[in-house]
């Protein structure tokens, strides 16, 4: 039956896409995230120093975010000024406040993984312009950036764990387009929700303000790699004459690397976040399946590992290296089992041959 405004369109069939999506975000992301670990930490024989531990530490979140995606299923559906960003799911067992919770927590990462980002971004501006500040990224002081990455994930989960709780004028505005378009009530699903304006069309402040805090945690973040991008930029050409040709290579590599990584992540991070986000303070009529942008997130990523693996000329040698060692302990391993073989054979005949008796 086709939609009328009697019986609005079902987004079922999204639903199924979007768990399409999420399952093969989690493979792509696992494989590529998992090579470049695997090549940061046994393959390239270049020292980063403490570059290294970024490198290694991002694909790992990287995955981790990808499997609870997997695990929980997340959705979004955007309804005129609000929407609801959901989970069916019940892993382990857990009850809906539980998932609720998990549901925020996954956020978080998403806000973590963008720091991230932002530290790359530092380090690579201060190994050009300024090398006395890498000091605080050697030793234990790593950790510094640990809880940078925490404070920022954990800002970002308290951010919708606490503002957008379900109270009653959110579940009555969204609860009704829930069933028509997901055959699914509120009450019985783990979510939070935003509505910006109140029926007379005031603003609902205490619900704004999650907008408030996550719109802070991404200008930070994406200043810091604006600001580093656009400086390197400006200056590194200067600066990169007074370092070795292998060094001032390695530099140029690692820009281009960030370049592409001021594109990638606009399009996959910031922008179908900041559609989600923004979309109800217009207050448009409109109904939007969002969890299809919303699901494309954990891709990042992976697309990150195949940037500094394309791009980076020592990844690509220590990929080739590895490849070549492989397929030559397969060849001998296969040259072994066909020796094994015809020794077998021979056996097997002379065993088999009658004996010739010397009757002289």
């Amino acid at each position: 039956m086709s939609a009328t405004p009697d019986h609005p369109k079902s987004f079922l069939i999204y639903v199924k896409m979007t768990q399409f999506v999420t399952q093969f975000s989690f493979f792509f992301t696992f494989l590529f995230c998992y090579i470049l670990t695997f090549l940061t930490a046994f393959g390239v024989k270049r020292n980063y120093g403490s570059y290294k531990y970024l490198l290694t530490l991002f694909p790992i979140v990287g995955i981790f975010f990808a499997t609870i995606e997997l695990v929980l299923y997340p959705n979004v559906y955007s309804h005129n000024a609000g929407y609801v960003f959901y989970s069916t799911s019940r892993p382990f067992g857990m009850s809906q406040d539980t998932v609720t919770f998990c549901l925020s927590f996954y956020a978080g990462v998403y806000a973590t993984t963008i720091s991230m980002i932002a530290v790359q971004f530092l380090y690579r501006y201060w190994a050009i312009f300024d090398e006395s500040k890498l000091r605080i990224f050697k030793g234990k002081n790593i950790l510094i950036w640990v809880v940078y990455y925490i404070f920022f994930g954990a800002a970002w989960a308290f951010g919708i764990q606490y503002f957008d709780q379900i109270d009653d004028y959110a579940r009555e505005y969204l609860n009704t387009e829930l069933l028509e378009r997901y055959n699914l009530d509120i009450s019985e699903v783990s979510a939070t929700t935003l509505v910006a304006y109140n029926s007379t069309g005031s603003i609902r402040w205490f619900n704004i303000s999650s907008i408030i805090v996550l719109t802070c945690i991404m200008t930070i973040q994406y200043s810091v790699i604006i600001y580093c991008a656009v400086w390197m930029y400006v200056g590194m050409e200067d600066k990169l004459q007074m370092l070795s040709l292998s060094l001032k290579n390695l530099h140029k590599q690692f820009f281009k690397t960030l370049i592409l990584q001021i594109v990638t992540p606009t399009i996959t991070l910031f922008s179908p976040v900041s559609l989600i986000l923004y979309l109800p303070l217009f207050d448009l009529e409109c109904d939007l399946p969002t969890g299809m942008f919303l699901c494309a997130v954990t891709l990042y990523p992976a697309m990150d590992a195949i940037i500094v693996m394309y791009i980076v000329a020592d990844y690509k040698k220590a990929a080739k290296r590895i490849a070549r060692q492989f397929l030559e302990e397969c060849q001998r391993l296969l040259g072994t089992v066909e020796t094994e073989d015809v020794t077998i054979q021979t056996e097997t005949k002379i065993h088999n041959t009658p004996a010739q008796i010397n009757w002289t």
